[in-house]
């Protein structure tokens, strides 16, 4: 057994051909900033009475599965795993300038495909089958990267033999970001960008585990309803965004991330945009610190919208010829 910092936990995908049957061996590892999953264990407590007045007699394990999160900074490749557990469906273009288009959209059914997680340590190394998403986070502040959060649920782990070796991939900052509203999600190829100072955009899976009679294990682990929503933060210098949420007002949003300081072949830059039909704005507040520069900062909704046929979608350009 060995002492060890998280820096050397490594976490590494597979999209699973068949849900639940775990891979033997991860296609792309992982850079991580943060690591929070683990095996989990529920019991039921015996709390018969014996005659005496001790509260418990016995406990036995009822469920093992395992559950948590992890995140770090977008990375171009590695992306592409997440947005597929995440969205359910997508198809790849054909190769344009040595990059590939990605388009993801939402799988409208309860069994989205799964993941296969690898987790290798010091101590231990193991894989982790029918991993669900459960939670997919994007934010962008000033001054930094570009982060995502993901939640998971999935089986419980199981010993295999792993050699994690990582790609090299592109990365994307704040300064790579825009954003844009319009009326329409047609409309938004017109609209200008919007001064932001951060935004952040969650989708929610509800996921659950479904266990049946005669194992302690999930038979599935299913998702649920299908949300999204966030919040951003910009300047305040008129009500619009104040008066789009008391009168009820809907826009399109697109979110482009474009590293445009690196090139896939000699023309192409890595992209992850994300189009969100005509959503409704949830909250909004005003920041007044008595020597700060007054802000706003405005939470929406996603709607499904019948024109757009979608809440949201997603398109990523890298250099990864497919996910399968």
């Amino acid at each position: 057994m060995s002492t060890q910092i998280g820096r050397l936990i490594n976490i590494g995908y597979a999209l699973e051909s068949e849900r639940g049957t775990a891979e033997s061996s991860a296609v792309l590892w992982q850079p991580k900033i943060e690591f929070d999953f683990n095996p989990r264990a529920d019991y039921a407590v015996d709390e018969s009475g014996l005659g005496i007045i001790d509260g418990r007699s016995d406990a036995k394990v009822v469920e093992k599965l395992s559950e948590g999160s992890f995140g770090g900074i977008v990375h171009s490749r590695s992306m592409g795993f997440l947005l597929a557990a995440c969205m359910g469906t997508w198809s790849t273009g054909e190769v344009d300038d040595s990059s590939y288009t990605h388009s993801f959209t939402r799988l409208n059914t309860n069994q989205h495909p799964a993941l296969t997680l690898f987790v290798d340590d010091e101590n231990s190394d193991e894989k982790y089958a029918l991993a669900m998403l459960n939670q997919l986070t994007i934010n962008a502040v000033l001054k930094d990267y570009v982060r995502f959060s993901a939640g998971f649920m999935s089986k419980f782990p199981a010993s295999t033999s792993s050699t994690p070796a990582y790609t090299a991939e592109n990365q994307f900052l704040a300064q790579h970001v825009s954003v844009k509203f319009a009326a329409s999600v047609a409309a938004l190829t017109e609209a200008s960008d919007v001064n932001l100072r951060a935004i952040n955009l969650t989708v929610n899976k509800n996921v659950e585990d479904w266990q049946n009679l005669g194992s302690n294990e999930p038979a599935d682990i299913v998702n649920k309803t299908f949300t999204v929503g966030g919040d951003m933060e910009l300047l305040f210098d008129d009500e619009t965004y104040r008066d789009y949420w008391t009168d009820g007002d809907k826009m399109a949003c697109q979110i482009t991330i474009e590293n445009t300081d690196d090139l896939i072949g000699t023309e192409s830059h890595p992209k992850l945009e994300i189009s969100l039909a005509p959503m409704s704005f949830r909250d909004w507040g005003k920041n007044t610190g008595q020597d700060d520069i007054t802000t706003q900062t405005v939470a929406f909704d996603g709607n499904f919208g019948i024109t757009a046929t979608k809440t949201i979608s997603v398109d990523l350009v890298n250099a990864q010829s497919q996910y399968v």
